[in-house]
């Protein structure tokens, strides 16, 4: 076995510990963002008689009927409980951003040209696929 491959490099372990802390808070977010939501600590859009009522429908068609936001129009709505539990999962969806930011810097800080600039290209690609600008919302 090569020597060189054994142990992880620095990069790798501050991805590591970077998607630790992001994935764990993520675990938090998600589970007070579902029970804002189930126990009705915030008001919100849609009931969850009317979402359990409409689970055959699509999400479009979910959006249609309760007149809901599309893209990123829902973070105005971020003190309703069901926008919350929902914004939970946008943070979680993010971590891969929030981990590439890190490694980036350890690139640069290693003088490593190209992965730097592919971590870059990595965030940018990613944040214009979550901005929604080419995307079906609008």
């Amino acid at each position: 076995m090569n020597n060189n491959h054994a142990h992880p490099n620095n990069a790798q372990l501050v991805y590591a510990r970077v998607l630790h802390w992001v994935s764990t808070l993520g675990i938090v977010f998600v589970v007070s963002g579902f029970a804002v939501y189930v126990f009705e600590l915030l008001p919100h859009s849609v009931s969850i008689d009317d979402i359990a009522r409409n689970w055959h429908l699509s999400a479009a068609e979910l959006n249609r009927q309760f007149h809901l936001p599309t893209g990123w129009a829902w973070v105005s709505d971020i003190l309703k409980g069901d926008v919350l539990s929902f914004a939970s999962i946008a943070y979680l969806a993010a971590a891969t951003i929030v981990c590439l930011v890190a490694v980036t810097g350890v690139f640069f800080d290693e003088k490593n040209v190209i992965y730097s600039v592919i971590s870059i290209l990595q965030i940018l690609v990613l944040v214009f696929a979550a901005s929604g600008i080419i995307g079906s919302g609008h």
